[in-house]
């Protein structure tokens, strides 16, 4: 099959090309290589995926309509897997328009493509951020009136609602993905997982925002894979115009101060934490209802925090690998 996989420079991006690049499937991937962290990061995922003969790499950016109906329309893909976006919700209010371009006029653009030209299925990357602070625990995909509390996470729950208005009116089938703290080798800089590694594997200090108390659903990249590929393959069976929202996650939160924990017994060393005022935007907690999960793939992930932060530590470990940590933490 013919697949377009967006943002394939980015972390679940570059695996999930790989993943299908592994089963046979023709992918094409779309990425602009912005700078909001190292493109040299983005390129070594990237290096993995160039080699296939079956791989093919698209600089695009998603604002560019005209271009992006094009490339849409000649590709002619059974699926689409859009997980190009902005990430995070720390940016500063001025940097905000970050957003809107990416994660609002980039994903009306293809989302509409896709209706235009027919693709049966696009599934896209939204996020555990949808749910805001919310007190019903654990987080269900059948909860209404949710309210977030980030830019970022009201910019995943507007991709959610035009993602239904869009199928109400095309053949494409849509399924968002709430992915819930996804953490593994070769992971966003940005994220304290890895910064606590470098922190531990180069003698650095590492900057805590609030009391550690934050609990978060981690998620480790394997168990993200095989859950986007069984709900890829579930989608493709439905009926032409559905639409729905499915969390990826493993509804097995940790706080903050249990990953510090972790890390310092794997490394054998204590990290040095200054603690500094909680972040804007930052949520209590975060925990997955998987049930739907479960119900429509047989599968939950399952990989422990120990074991997921264990390979992400062997991968750091290597020369190269610490020698550019906090290169590209400090992109």
């Amino acid at each position: 099959m013919r697949i377009i996989v967006t943002g394939v420079a980015g972390f679940i991006g570059a695996g999930l090309a790989q993943e299908l690049l592994n089963a046979g499937h023709q992918v094409v991937g779309v990425d602009n290589l912005n700078d909001y962290y190292s493109r040299e990061l983005k390129e070594l995922r990237l290096s993995a995926l160039t080699g296939c003969a079956e791989f093919r790499f698209v600089n695009l950016d998603l604002v560019d309509k005209i271009e992006l109906d094009r490339l849409v329309r000649d590709i002619s893909p059974t699926t689409i897997y859009h997980l190009a976006a902005q990430a995070g919700v720390r940016l500063p209010v001025q940097a905000y328009s970050k957003y809107v371009q990416s994660n609002l006029t980039g994903f009306s653009n293809i989302a509409l493509a896709a209706a235009e030209s027919a693709v049966p299925n696009f599934l896209y990357a939204s996020s555990s951020s949808v749910y805001g602070n919310s007190t019903q625990l654990p987080y269900s995909e059948n909860e209404s009136g949710l309210e977030q509390i980030s830019f970022y996470g009201s910019t995943k729950y507007t991709n959610e609602i035009l993602a239904k208005s869009i199928a109400r009116i095309s053949e494409t089938k849509f399924r968002g993905m709430r992915f819930f703290t996804v953490y593994g080798p070769l992971g966003r800089p940005d994220m304290a997982y890895f910064r606590l590694i470098h922190a531990a594997l180069n003698k650095k200090k590492f900057h805590l925002f609030g009391d550690g108390s934050l609990r978060r659903d981690f998620t480790y990249i394997s168990d993200v894979l095989e859950s986007v590929q069984l709900l890829g393959a579930e989608l493709a069976g439905r009926r032409p115009a559905y639409s729905d929202v499915v969390n990826v996650g493993g509804g097995k939160p940790h706080s903050m101060l249990d990953l510090i924990s972790c890390i310092n017994e794997i490394s054998g060393r204590k990290i040095e934490v200054i603690r500094e005022n909680s972040a804007e935007g930052d949520v209590r907690i975060t925990i997955a209802d998987h049930s739907l999960q479960h119900e429509l793939t047989g599968f939950v992930p399952g990989v422990s925090l120990f074991e997921g932060v264990e390979k992400v530590f062997a991968w750091a470990k290597q020369p190269y690998i610490q020698g550019n940590l906090e290169k590209w933490i400090e992109s």
